[in-house]
């Protein structure tokens, strides 16, 4: 029965086109981003940053021999066709993978013109691939039979004519449907990076810089995958429908046995593809975490690679980096042995399949049930129908992992930050008050238990000047992130003017407060725009100003003045922190926090600093609130407020507090220049001349 078959059909050359066109992988390409420094994002104002990754779905092979590439088409794809059953059952199953599919779909609605125009462009190049094996089919009869006859009395050449023109319109179709996709699913993709990195940065401080690694990773990676997914493996699939339906009709109208017969493997291998769906939709859950955790462990060293060479740490790194290397390649491998499973099984079921096809088929041709053309075109739409059902089931595997990785999009994305930056009552840029800490207690989330303050109580009147000094870990920081909300306290509470902070709009609120870090950060780009970081809309001529009032004569200096280009790291460490102190009075601040403005600078470039903040603080116009070790720096304070283990043990002006011999904050001072000097000098002495230095330098 075989041999007959195969002499049937062979006795005459048989081209079979290439179906390779019908799904052709694609290749993701990324972009890298850094979130670095987010508590200088946090202030008012917005500056781009920049981004990693790599990752696809597994695609079947589509090489081999026709025999088992066709075979394998007819029954992987066979899978799918129940696929999108099963899809709408594990819909069902849980509201969260629901609301994330619909989620994804309505991405896609900005971009409905062209994606309506892809679809139908997508349906013309369908129904000219679908044409094909009906024509080869008519071919063979017509070359086989005693009196050929062409449909509509067409001669040979006007027949091979209309077939040229009807397939080169559906490669235009095609490639146009191509075209549109592909730009369609880039813009879905810039929409929702712009709107993902806006929701990042709307977090609160310790959410990012908890999974900094996750966050980078959710921005490239999954926004990737999910634009592709609404995009490009729609209309594969809808593509794959298309093809099944129309093969499947086409089936049925050539032989209802012999399609019955290739339709009994589809229930069986259908219910593989759905367990395999599902348990790459968990697998790509965790592969995107595991992504995550790697591109952090990244960031980390490579930000800090002055610090990695400086102490010889390479191979630590690399040691730590492989083995989240080797974390995400665990899963990997997880997915290419269930990958190897399910296609392995499903090809071998396709070469069942076909070998049958044609042992049957062969019988009927041979009792003259159907033709030879007829049985060509029948096993050509199985590979058809096969191709399209095995499309089917990638699509249905491309969207379980599209909803995982939409899954954490829309986590981030519908997260209600803790300290909502938007929302409260707006302050006005004038507006002047006290600052009172009342009986406050707090500790870091990722610290529970451990308290930071306890009782804090503390009032500030306006303009006045007050130094935090204690031992390191004592909450002096803490209070400044306090301040700036990037945190709340446990209990208790914060007022400015009388009233809660938490009342105003967090974003006003920090317009308000000029921040000058220890270790000041400053972006690529111009001075001019490093000062007006956060007020793009500042006037030459007000960014001049601030850096008078800093200090920052060494700009007039250089060539291109405030229209050189600087990096993080291009000037030294006293230039940075004027330029810091520059960008916190561009905002005319009520407050001003600085924290160990001069911890590590030199004799010089500390005077020069301290000199711009003698002026700020001489306009009695802003409240200070800073943090410091150094005499020189404390001294300038109005009130020295010592902190131990989160309370205040001591408070009041510089000079009663460094006379008195049984102060705390006496002792600190004389264990600090023990410690720098390696000798007992007399801390009364030190400290005096000190403070006559400063009040000097007011003077004049």
């Amino acid at each position: 029965m075989l041999g007959t078959a195969s002499r049937l059909l062979f006795r005459r050359p048989l081209l079979i086109p290439s179906c390779r066109h019908l799904h052709t992988p694609r290749p993701s390409t990324l972009q890298g981003t850094y979130l670095n420094h987010y508590r200088t994002i946090q202030l008012p104002g917005r500056t781009p940053l920049t981004r990693f990754y790599s990752t696809s779905a597994p695609k079947p092979s589509q090489t081999g021999s026709s025999v088992s590439s066709t075979s394998q088409h007819v029954t992987s794809k066979s899978t799918s066709k129940f696929s999108l059953a099963s899809l709408s059952s594990i819909f069902r199953r849980g509201p969260r993978n629901s609301s994330s599919f619909r989620k994804i779909v309505a991405l896609a609605k900005p971009e409905s013109r062209p994606l309506l125009i892809a679809i139908g462009l997508l349906l013309t190049s369908s129904a000219v691939s679908m044409s094909i094996p009906f024509t080869i089919g008519k071919l063979i009869d017509f070359f086989t039979s005693t009196d050929p006859q062409i449909p509509l009395g067409l001669s040979l050449w006007q027949a091979s004519g209309v077939l040229l023109v009807l397939f080169s319109v559906g490669g235009v179709a095609n490639a146009g449907r191509a075209m549109l996709m592909r730009l369609s699913g880039q813009r879905i993709v810039a929409r929702l990076r712009e709107r993902l990195y806006s929701a990042s940065l709307r977090q609160e401080v310790e959410f990012v810089e908890r999974g900094e690694g996750d966050v980078l990773s959710r921005l490239s990676v999954d926004t990737s995958i999910v634009g592709e997914s609404v995009t490009q493996n729609l209309s594969d699939g809808l593509r794959a429908v298309v093809m099944s339906s129309v093969g499947l009709g086409a089936m049925f109208y050539i032989s209802p046995h012999l399609t019955m017969l290739m339709l009994a493997v589809v229930p069986p291998v259908s219910m593989g593809a759905v367990f395999y769906g599902r348990y790459l939709k968990k697998l790509s859950n965790k592969t995107q975490e595991a992504i995550g955790d790697m591109t952090k462990t990244a960031t980390e060293s490579l930000s800090a690679l002055r610090t990695v060479q400086a102490f010889n740490a390479q191979r630590p790194e690399e040691s730590k980096f492989n083995d989240r290397v080797d974390n995400v390649l665990g899963f990997a491998r997880k997915e290419a042995i269930a990958s190897g499973i399910f296609y392995g099984s499903t090809g071998w079921s396709g070469n069942v399949t076909l070998l049958a096809l044609l042992g049957y088929g062969g019988t009927l041709v041979s009792h003259g049930d159907i033709s030879v053309g007829d049985l060509t075109s029948l096993l050509l739409y199985t590979v058809y129908v096969g191709s399209g059902l095995q499309m089917l089931t990638y699509f249905f595997t491309s969207i379980m992992r599209g909803i995982g990785a939409g899954t954490r999009i829309f986590e981030l994305l519908d997260r209600k930050p803790v300290i909502p930056t938007y929302g409260g009552i707006q302050m006005s840029p004038d507006r002047r008050g006290p600052i009172r800490f009342e009986n406050i207690q707090f500790e870091y989330p990722t610290r529970k238990g451990v308290g930071i303050l306890k009782d804090f109580d503390l009032e500030i009147g306006v303009g006045e000047s007050v130094a935090l000094v204690g031992k390191s870990g004592s909450g002096k920081s803490s209070i400044h992130a306090l301040l700036l909300r990037y945190y709340d306290p446990i209990n208790g509470r914060i007022t400015f003017d009388g009233q809660d902070i938490r009342d105003f709009s967090v974003s006003s609120w920090r317009s308000i407060i000029g921040l000058v870090p220890q270790d000041p950060v400053l972006f690529t780009g111009t001075i001019a725009s490093n000062i007006a970081y956060g007020y793009p809309d500042a006037t030459r001529e007000q960014i001049e100003n601030a850096a008078r009032e800093a200090n920052c004569e060494f700009v007039w200096g250089l060539p291109k003045g405030f229209d050189t280009e600087i990096g993080r790291m291009s000037l030294s460490g006293g230039q940075r922190q004027r330029l810091a102190i520059a960008r916190a009075l561009l905002k005319k601040p009520a407050i001003l926090a600085l924290d160990e403005a001069t911890s590590s600078l030199d004799a010089t470039s500390e005077l020069r600093v301290n000199d711009a903040i003698d002026k700020i603080l001489q306009g009695r116009q802003t409240t200070c609130l800073f943090v410091a070790h150094r005499l020189s720096t404390i001294a300038r304070a109005e009130r020295v407020v010592v902190l131990e283990d989160g309370r205040i043990t001591e408070s009041g002006p510089y000079r009663e507090l460094i006379v008195d011999e049984n102060s705390r904050f006496r002792a600190l001072m004389a264990a600090q220049l023990t410690a720098a000097d390696g000798d007992n000098r007399n801390i009364e002495d030190v400290a005096m001349n000190t403070s006559e230095q400063q009040t000097n330098r007011a003077t004049k």
